[in-house]
């Protein structure tokens, strides 16, 4: 009887441990302490299949002295084509009242962004994702890291 519960807590461990999400690509770009113009956050993969959907998750990686609510950064995507799209984005780390929407504990705050979620990448090959800072400061202090995550999207 002993077996059977140590046997049925196994599988169990198991099951529940196969059921997260698929990640296919992840890289984190360490920024330091400041984040200059002239660094570009870049991040490469490859797309096997252009029918498999994915979310697009972005974590930032900031302190939590971090003296603003949000910062903007430029967004570059280069396909295997060698088209070049370039967009704003404003990314939000805290709301109206001042409180941090990302997770914080004495050294460092997280922020998880689904930048774009059932995205299809409609050509195979090698994508460039690059997050370039666009505030005023020359130098944006406190933002530490960045990482990208693509999560295959069970079909």
């Amino acid at each position: 009887m002993k077996y059977y519960i140590y046997i049925t807590a196994i599988l169990f461990v198991f099951t529940i441990s196969s059921c997260g999400p698929n990640i296919v690509y992840e890289q984190e770009h360490d920024l330091g302490k400041s984040w200059t113009y002239d660094e570009s956050a870049e991040f490469a993969f490859k797309i096997f299949d252009p029918n498999q959907e994915y979310d697009v998750l972005l974590t930032v990686v900031h302190n939590p002295n971090f003296s603003h609510q949000n910062f903007y950064s430029n967004i570059t995507t280069t396909f295997p084509t060698g088209e070049v799209f370039t967009d704003p984005l404003s990314i939000e780390l805290a709301n109206k009242m001042g409180s941090w929407l990302s997770s914080c504990n004495s050294k460092v705050c997280t922020l998880r962004l689904l930048l774009r979620d059932d995205v299809k990448f409609k050509d195979v090959g090698e994508y460039k994702i690059s997050f370039d800072q666009d505030t005023r400061e020359a130098q944006l202090e406190g933002i530490e890291s960045l990482r990208l995550s693509l999560i295959e999207i069970e079909k």
